[in-house]
């Protein structure tokens, strides 16, 4: 299966945390031939990369320091206890039980605080990240009438929109843009084998 990496090399926020400034570096936003949705999502800070799935939840944790040599977290499980672990040489902490929903889910990674939707977010799916440092995670919801609930609907400043009903032509959920990106497809017009592969990526 072909894919292929949205890069927001251009994307640069700064979070003001604990007294000194954390900035995340770039995003990266995979697609797929065939396929709807954003596949995976990374996000680059200075200290450590991150990765999330289509459905919200972290999935990986690497630190950038220029002296760990540890592997990628690619076999990430939420914590079983509140409390500070080391991961390679970052410093993580998680979630208590007075925490609820986010029991056992990562609470910080070198001061960056990392939030989730819980019971009090009604309309989104509870574990799922809402956020890190100051960049709100949104999904679509039941607001979002013509998108698939659930789906990533912006990272930060950066939104991310999908064919929909009113894209007669092209295959609903599959996506049309990511921040300045824009994304087309083979089509209902096109060859039956073609329909639903990436045509063009332009803006990147």
């Amino acid at each position: 299966m072909k894919t292929k990496m949205l890069m927001m090399a251009s994307l640069l926020l700064v979070l003001a945390l604990t007294g000194k400034a954390q900035k995340l570096l770039r995003a990266n936003f995979v697609i797929a031939d065939y396929k709807t949705g954003i596949q995976h999502t990374v996000l680059t800070y200075p200290k450590f990369v991150m990765g999330m799935d289509a459905t919200g939840n972290i999935t990986f944790l690497k630190s950038r320091g220029p002296r760990d040599s540890s592997p990628d977290w690619g076999d990430f499980e939420d914590h079983s206890a509140s409390g500070i672990e080391m991961i390679g040489n970052l410093k993580v902490t998680y979630y208590g039980s007075s925490d609820w929903d986010k029991e056992g889910k990562i609470k910080s990674v070198e001061g960056v605080p990392f939030n989730y939707y819980d019971r009090f977010d009604i309309h989104d799916g509870k574990g799922k990240l809402k956020s890190i440092g100051d960049e709100k995670i949104s999904y679509n919801n039941a607001f979002d009438i013509h998108e698939k609930a659930g789906t990533l609907k912006s990272v930060g400043n950066i939104s991310i929109q999908y064919n929909n009903a009113f894209d007669i032509h092209d295959i609903k959920g599959t996506v049309k843009s990511v921040g300045p990106v824009k994304i087309t497809y083979y089509n209902k017009l096109d060859n039956e084998s073609l329909r639903g592969k990436i045509r063009s990526v332009k803006g990147n």
